[in-house]
């Protein structure tokens, strides 16, 4: 935020050889010019913005009448306007990104955009805010203990010269609280936005359970279907060979009731022994007990 002198050139390594230069510029072209209207409009040009001792020059050079020279203490006028102005310029960019965050959860009618890496990415960013918050009103507060400055709400009432700094940092110091308030309850909203996506996650997670579930028991289902069928002509085969339909068994032939007649018996006793095995297993209990069938069979007949 304030670097005297500027950044001009980034190390890559600690050796200090290696690195690359680069050009920074003010957020927003910088802090608003604090001078008055008409001062502003006599100079025709204001600070250059470009480090704390190019503005104090600046301001020196431009606007000493702004100074008391029977008081050696009015120098520092220009550097508490400046420090003033850059954190007044840092509260207001901490505020729009956190107005862009909260924009962007409000009106949301559909949920399934946010993901729990992307909403835990923005909780681990607002946790950085609050930490960042806190340490500029830190510094606030050591700067007003420094000017002797109340820590109060500020009073326009008191105000009677622009060059009053305390009602500034008393502005600025109110200002990064409520940020912080803000950026708190932010934390709070996307903790809950968290809880939301991780439910609707278990929720899908649920769903695909369910389906395949479903699929499973229609599987069991149609295995179980052809397992009956097997079980009918299981039998018929079964009869079919022993008798191997000789005359006068054949079809057609007058005592071709026989094979029926040795057929459904087997069938019924098969398909006994397949419900009795079942109904064993019933209540999803791996081993099969005799007992557990009877009272399956009992629960059926009531």
């Amino acid at each position: 935020m304030i670097c005297d002198p500027p950044i001009e050139r980034v190390l890559t390594d600690y050796s200090g050889q290696t690195g690359y230069t680069v050009k920074t510029s003010p957020h927003n072209t910088g802090y608003v010019d604090f001078m008055p209207h008409k001062d502003q409009i006599r100079s025709r040009s204001g600070p250059p913005r470009t480090s704390p001792l190019d503005d104090i020059i600046f301001y020196l050079r431009t606007h000493p009448s702004a100074l008391d020279l029977a008081n050696h203490n009015s120098v520092r006028i220009f550097v508490e306007k400046i420090v003033a102005s850059h954190y007044l310029k840092l509260a207001e960019f901490v505020q729009s990104t956190i107005d862009i965050v909260q924009f962007n959860l409000s009106r949301q009618q559909d949920l399934t955009s946010f993901d729990v890496s992307a909403v835990e990415e923005q909780w681990s960013d607002v946790q950085a805010w609050e930490r960042r918050i806190g340490e500029y009103k830190d510094d606030l507060e050591a700067i007003m203990l420094q000017l002797r400055i109340s820590f109060a709400s500020p009073n326009l009432n008191q105000v009677v010269d622009w060059k009053d700094s305390a009602a500034d940092y008393q502005f600025l110091y109110l200002r990064f609280k409520e940020i912080g308030q803000r950026a708190n309850r932010l934390n709070g909203s996307i903790a809950a936005l968290a809880g939301l996506t991780g439910n609707r996650q278990a929720f899908k997670a649920q769903e695909l359970s369910l389906e395949a579930t479903e699929r499973s028991i229609h599987e069991a289902k149609s295995v179980k279907a052809l397992t009956i069928l097997g079980i009918v002509f299981i039998p018929l085969t079964y009869t079919a060979s022993l008798f191997s339909i000789p005359d006068p068994h054949g079809p057609g032939d007058e005592l071709f009731w026989v094979y029926f007649a040795a057929s459904f018996p087997l069938i019924g006793l098969i398909m006994l022994g397949y419900y009795t095995l079942e109904l064993g297993h019933a209540n999803g209990r791996m081993h099969w007990s005799f007992r557990t069938a009877v009272r399956s069979v009992r629960e059926k007949l009531r």
